[in-house]
């Protein structure tokens, strides 16, 4: 991903104002914080806005249609309120979200269909990474 100039400077701003929510390069007592401190808070932070920008984005390619067709009988189906949250290991920490879960009365079964929005990596030629 390239950043435009633009979203680099908004970037930068926002992270002077976070270095002022920490205290920058001081302690709560005014003391001055070591370099490995320094660089702890930044890791922290990065990885709580890496880890949040990830829950947002996968919340906003969620289908949310209240039915779905079942994978094996194509019949319609009603989306499950009651749905677990999927949690997943990344570099930046743990994400969470909501997946469409979905029930069919007639096979009685749970789905959760693939809507090609999130989901496995796909590769250069197009196809998911991992299919032969």
């Amino acid at each position: 991903m390239a950043l435009a100039m633009h979203e680099r400077d908004r970037l930068q701003q926002l992270a002077k104002e976070v270095r002022g929510i920490l205290g920058g390069a001081t302690r709560t007592d005014g003391s001055p914080k070591t370099f490995d401190e320094m660089e702890s808070d930044s890791i922290e932070v990065a990885d709580l806005i890496g880890t949040s920008m990830l829950e947002s984005n996968v919340q906003d390619a969620q289908e949310p249609s209240g039915t779905c067709r079942c994978p094996t009988c194509d019949r319609l189906s009603p989306r499950h309120d009651d749905a677990e949250p999927r949690v997943l290991q990344t570099d930046r920490g743990e994400v969470a979200w909501l997946e469409a879960e979905y029930f069919c009365r007639r096979c009685r079964r749970s789905f959760f269909p693939s809507h090609g929005k999130v989901g496995a990596a796909r590769g250069s030629d197009g196809e998911r990474a991992g299919r032969a």
